[in-house]
């Protein structure tokens, strides 16, 4: 059997109604649909052990069904009794539909399998019995459950459970099964790889070896991730974004480049100097200042979020986006990760400064282990609104690993003339023979980078009052 359609992003919702509950499912399906950031076109609605598809959100509206478990997605597949949404991608699963694995994690005593799945995902399978819920160990897809008296609901949106009233909603942890039958919740840690990283053997020899272990890996990522699909990058010109364009160039794709700022913006200038330097088309979204504050509203409604920094962070990331839409290109690399796990933020420099690099060390633990609340749950929300596929090659289980065992010293090198910022990064960019001025190149953070702070921090100050 396959599971998965055409495009990778399928999110989805679902109900599992409580033991002596009989109540309308499609009202509440209906409720979560109609809140996402998703365009829901195409609707598989799996229920009572039946699968009916619809063209929109009103004809599944015409449905009434009472049961007990259903699940809703843009491509749901059946086998047996059993039917699952998967939204991302799982390398291996032809391996595991083929043994039948996959079906078997409803048996608790089964569920350590799932540590062998390679890929990034968030999948929800049912049956007439029982629903299994489960999450990456990054955390690249988000997946949110909640109960009351009426039962549990999950979705891959918060919004989608905020619509129906329930109140204490919560995220399910990378790396976390449940498992919801007649008897209740029950919640599994089967694979915690923030723990893993820190048992492995940090490498020895010299940063080029280094180095060429970590593009090595880094590659055979992209290769596996873009393997049949047309590619873009969300590219800013800086280090990250820059080494993924230079090895899916050496892998013969062309990948296009996507931007978004104000004109003058440093991001803006650097991302079209930089793709010049590698020879690669930029598709750049130019803002204007009435644009941003135009948009802001929708902005907030997508991310659930207000403040300015998460604002701003996500406004330049949505009209890069949109440019991937106007092109109909589905699927982007994002160099999303890279600081977190090299040492790229500026403040890692007076953690150093006050403690020594033991202390960087646990603090880039910490900040990896956040980052799917931080970041990757808000950037998802954006991704769905555009209906582009996000794919984090540094975030894979493999880079991740080998970026663990890399010294802290040689992702912050201390020199002469100050700190180096991920400095093993600058090393492998030499290596794959990029020009100096790339290597070198400084980076501002994308709210400052893409000029939008200023203009978006401003519009929610008069917004309040």
């Amino acid at each position: 059997m396959k599971i998965g359609g055409k495009h990778l992003l399928n999110p989805f919702v679902g109900f599992v109604c409580k033991k002596d509950k009989d109540i309308d499912i499609i009202e509440i399906i209906v409720k979560m649909l109609k809140t996402t950031s998703y365009r829901w076109l195409d609707l598989d609605l799996w229920a009572n052990g039946n699968l009916f598809h619809v063209k929109r959100i009103e004809e599944l509206a015409c449905l009434t069904l009472k049961g007990k478990i259903c699940l809703c997605s843009t491509n749901i597949s059946i086998f047996h009794d059993s039917a699952i949404a998967l939204d991302g991608e799982i390398y291996n699963l032809k391996d595991w539909c083929k043994n039948k694995e996959l079906f078997t994690m409803i048996n608790v005593q089964e569920l350590n399998k799932m540590k062998n799945l390679d890929g990034n995902y968030a999948f929800a399978m049912v049956s007439n019995e029982s629903a299994v819920l489960a999450r990456d160990p990054i955390g690249t897809r988000p997946l949110y459950i909640a109960s009351d008296s009426r039962g549990y609901a999950f979705a891959t949106e918060q919004k989608a459970l905020l619509a129906t009233n329930f109140e204490e909603i919560r995220s399910l942890k990378p790396g976390h099964v449940i498992i919801i039958n007649g008897d209740g919740l029950l919640e599994f840690e089967v694979y915690n790889l923030l723990e893993e990283v820190q048992t492995l053997q940090p490498f020895t020899g010299s940063p080029e070896e280094m180095a060429t272990i970590l593009l090595k890996t880094l590659s055979h990522t992209i290769a596996k991730m873009v393997k049949g699909k047309n590619v873009g990058i969300l590219f800013s010109g800086g280090l990250d974004s820059s080494i993924l364009a230079k090895l899916l160039d050496d892998l013969g794709v062309k990948p296009e480049l996507l931007c978004a700022g104000l004109p003058t913006s440093k991001d803006v200038l650097m991302a079209k100097r930089v793709a010049e330097l590698l020879g690669l088309y930029i598709n750049i979204y130019e803002l204007k200042e009435k644009e941003i504050v135009d948009v802001l509203p929708y902005i907030i409604q997508i991310i659930e979020r207000s403040d300015p920094l998460n604002v701003s962070i996500s406004m330049p990331l949505y009209f890069a986006l949109s440019k991937a839409m106007e092109t109909k290109l589905g699927y982007v690399l994002v160099g999303q990760g890279a600081d977190e796990l090299f040492a790229g933020y500026k403040r890692y420099e007076k953690l150093v400064e006050r403690g020594g690099y033991e202390l960087l060390r646990d603090e880039l633990l910490k900040d990896f282990s956040q980052l799917y609340e931080k970041n990757l749950e808000r950037d998802y929300n954006v991704y769905l609104a555009n209906t582009v596929e996000p794919a984090y090659p540094y975030l894979d289980v493999a880079v991740v690993k080998c970026a663990f065992r890399i010294p802290v010293e040689e992702k912050l090198r201390r020199e002469t003339t100050g700190y180096s910022r991920k400095h093993i990064l600058r090393v492998a960019a030499k290596l794959l023979g990029m020009p100096d001025e790339v290597v070198k190149i400084p980076k501002l953070a994308i709210q400052y980078g893409s000029g939008v702070w200023k203009t978006v921090k401003n519009a929610l100050n008069k917004m309040r009052y």
